[in-house]
């Protein structure tokens, strides 16, 4: 008797392991696959000896590898059909009682399943019923589309079935193997690369465009100017441009940030601070005569040169910075930005925030080498020393130090804490450190016909100053501007078509702008005045102290 319950035991095991209902997905193409294409997933029934007439059957897929198209049926005409999905939902297999994951009805058995809430995941169902026949061979394809992942291991998953036969008894077990589906050497468009510029709070960011340029063929790095770029995009208010189709992982190219011409703002680029940094740049020496005044000096010399002919920091870049200052029109032999300057007449220098730039390295080649990829850039305008206009080197000195940037380490969207701090804080727009302030007070009187425009200064030690206003030249005539800022400072004063430039600045390295009046203007009106308001507009203003110290000067 026991040899016989033995018999009857292996053959229930063996009409068992092959009376199953087995579940495959299979997936085309499998090759040459890229971001964008369409992926064909089709599901088959391997019926074994069963005799399904009714088959359900629930699956996984992830939501950022993959984005569902449509759902067509292939069990014939006698059938009815049914697909539903749900949205932001992952299944785990139960271990209970050691079942496998891939014991697709033994999953379906435990209670409650194993769907938790995950917005990476989606989970659907497809049922099928049939009359004519058993339900066999493939039953459905879905499309799905190939979006951007880094890792595309395990993305489709098959979960738990339920099936029965023509008398409505239960089919078990029903497996899978592997039920899984992954895909390698994806390739494809970024779902986003992002460019972000470091710029000073209130710049005008929005004048500039970042373009995507090729590169030479060679191993320079760097950009091929004889052909067109690859793609251009405006930098929005918070320094960012973004490409959403038109690259693709595996591209290299050359970043750049494309200056601009012609705009107001550029009359205001270079004033009394910068010429009084290039003057101190090319004095300041030790014993050797080596130079010492610049912090970063491969950088600084870089963005100082603005001699048409220099290929060197020199005196004649100090030279043409303060002649521009003083009203001189050096446009014949210096690139200073102007409003009527065009953006192919201007020294502009542009490359990734890292310390290459602060060595003086311009580098601008960039490789796509994930799906979601930021890259941090910075620009400075030629004789900007400053960085009034430009990015600061002091602020990008600090963010290589804190690792605040997104050329560092990883790039955005991978691991890591620093690329989670960066991905909320988008803005690349900063606030300059906190100046030391010095006020000049203005104050306009009607005195014997004339309009007097007085300035007071309470700050010694000031070895540059510069103001720039407006007024209304319909209703008054500039006489003169009378200097006292002191016998051995230079004064300077330009004046064009109502906007007027005055100031003063050492170049001894001695001189220093003397307390108390400094300036007083003198106007002439063209028609009666009771008053005198409205009649002026102060543009900008900047100081600078003996150290080359940028000063907030307040024109109250």
């Amino acid at each position: 008797m026991k040899k016989l319950l033995i018999l009857i035991g292996i053959l229930t095991m063996s009409f068992s392991s092959f009376a199953q209902l087995t579940i495959n997905q299979s997936f085309t193409p499998t090759t040459n696959l890229k971001v964008g294409d369409t992926l064909t997933v089709k599901y088959t029934v391997d019926k074994g000896t069963t005799t399904p007439r009714y088959f359900w059957l629930r699956y996984q897929y992830n939501n950022k590898a993959l984005s569902y198209v449509s759902t067509t049926w292939s069990q014939g005409t006698s059938v009815q059909t049914f697909y539903t999905g749900w949205s932001g939902y992952k299944f785990t297999a139960s271990t209970a009682n050691g079942i496998t994951a891939t014991s697709l009805y033994a999953q379906y058995l435990v209670t409650p399943w194993g769907y938790v809430a995950n917005a990476d995941w989606n989970a659907g169902q497809l049922t099928v019923q049939r009359t004519d026949a058993s339900i066999d061979g493939g039953i459905a394809t879905q499309k799905y589309i190939i979006k951007d992942l880094v890792d595309y291991t395990n993305i489709h998953k098959l979960d738990l079935s339920y099936s029965i036969n023509a008398t409505s008894a239960n089919i078990t077990p029903i497996t899978t193997n592997p039920g899984t589906i992954s895909l390698s050497n994806v390739s494809g468009n970024t779902s986003q690369f992002k460019v972000r510029v470091l710029f000073p709070s209130g710049y005008s960011i929005t004048s500039h465009n970042i373009q995507l340029m090729p590169l030479k063929n060679d191993t320079s790095g760097d950009i091929d100017w004889t052909k067109q770029p690859i793609a251009q995009k405006a930098l929005d208010a918070t320094g960012e441009a973004i490409f959403t189709t038109e690259v693709k992982v595996g591209d290299t190219f050359g970043v750049y940030v494309q200056p601009t011409g012609t705009k107001t703002f550029m009359n205001n680029i270079i004033t009394v601070s910068d010429a009084y940094k290039s003057f101190l740049g090319i004095s300041q020496v030790d014993i050797s005569g080596t130079q010492t005044y610049f912090v970063y000096p491969s950088l600084e010399k870089t963005i100082a040169r603005v001699t048409n002919a220099n290929s060197a920091f020199s005196e004649s870049d100090s030279y043409y910075t303060f002649a521009h200052v003083m009203g001189i029109d050096v446009s014949a032999n210096a690139k200073i930005p102007k409003s009527t300057t065009t953006a192919e007449n201007v020294r502009w220098y542009s490359g990734l925030l890292n310390q290459n730039w602060l060595n003086g390295i311009v580098k601008n080649k960039v490789t796509i080498d994930t799906p979601i990829k930021v890259v941090d850039m910075v620009y400075a305008w030629g004789g900007d020393l400053d960085w009034s206009h430009s990015s600061s080197a002091t602020e990008i000195a600090s963010r290589i130090s804190s690792g605040n940037y997104a050329n560092s380490v990883n790039p955005i969207g991978s691991v890591g804490t620093m690329n989670r701090t960066m991905s909320l804080n988008s803005s690349m727009s900063y606030t300059a450190a906190k100046l030391e302030t010095a006020k000049l007070s203005v104050t306009s009187t009607l005195e014997n016909g004339k309009v007097i425009l007085t300035t007071t200064l309470t700050k010694a030690d000031l070895a540059g100053l510069q103001v720039i206003m407006n007024y209304d030249n319909s209703k008054l005539t500039l006489d003169e501007v009378k200097f006292d800022a002191g016998s051995t400072i230079t004064n300077f004063t330009t004046h064009d078509n109502g906007r007027l430039t005055f100031g003063s600045m050492d170049q001894t390295k001695t001189s220093r702008i003397k307390v108390g009046v400094p300036y007083k203007l003198i106007f002439t009106p063209k028609t009666t005045l009771s008053n005198t308001a409205g009649l002026f507009y102060f543009v900008l203003s900047d100081a600078v102290d003996a150290n080359g110290n940028k000063i907030n000067l307040i024109v109250e």
